[in-house]
């Protein structure tokens, strides 16, 4: 089994990583100039997009030669994903186990004892475990009058798939994936979210609540 941790950088620095088992692969992405890019880190020019375009535009760019387990971090997790360090550490038999949600081979976490705690429902759509759900306009948890998330599913989506009244997501946007789990769709479905995430600076927001669905093959995609 290969592990492997994608961690979306700006500003922070990444002492961290040092207690990462030596079997974890580690990739660092780092938007800005805020601080020296160190030796190990690839730079992203685009500063667009958020943590979501880092995620997404590593899937597209290594869909053929992905790690078994994939862990989608941002540079300072723990506000959202509290033992994120011992998962990532963990055998391939604890990771599911320790998942707030489990959809196949995606494991979305969300624990943390400082920061935003979301209290998650039991999920009735996307797969087993805690969610938080939202509406088309992003209503409750954002009030930013750009969010349209049905606008997203309508551009993803077939149109055999109902619109869901409301959308489940995993706050903070942390999660595990699966080779297997990401290839459920093409690689050309990936760039279009990338495309996305470039074009729209309210992107992250609709993306990061569509990931559930993105990761889903029980929904159907355009792509």
């Amino acid at each position: 089994m290969t592990k492997e941790i994608v961690i979306a950088a700006y500003e922070k620095e990444l002492d961290w990583v040092s207690r990462l088992n030596s079997d974890v692969k580690v990739t660092i992405y780092r938007k800005g100039d805020i601080i020296p890019l160190k030796e190990n880190e690839i730079k992203i020019s685009i500063n667009k997009g958020r943590c979501v375009h880092t995620f997404f535009n590593h899937i597209y760019l290594n869909y053929d030669n992905l790690s078994d387990y994939t862990f989608f971090v941002q540079d300072f997790p723990f506000d959202h994903w509290g033992n994120v360090i011992d998962i990532i550490n963990s055998s391939e038999e604890e990771i599911p186990k320790n998942a707030s949600l489990t959809i196949g081979g995606y494991y979305g976490y969300h624990n943390n004892n400082f920061g935003t705690s979301w209290y998650l429902d039991k999920s009735s759509q996307v797969g087993v475990g805690g969610i938080i759900s939202c509406q088309s306009n992003g209503h409750p948890q954002d009030l930013n009058p750009n969010i349209d998330v049905d606008k997203y599913w309508n551009i993803l989506f077939l149109e055999d798939n109902n619109i869901p009244q409301t959308y489940e997501f995993m706050p903070g946007g942390h999660f595990v994936i699966t080779k297997e789990q990401i290839k459920l769709r093409s690689r050309q479905f990936y760039k279009k979210i990338v495309e996305l995430l470039e074009d729209d600076v309210n992107a992250p927001w609709m993306i990061e609540r569509l990931e559930c669905y993105i990761f889903n093959d029980k929904f159907k995609t355009i792509l």
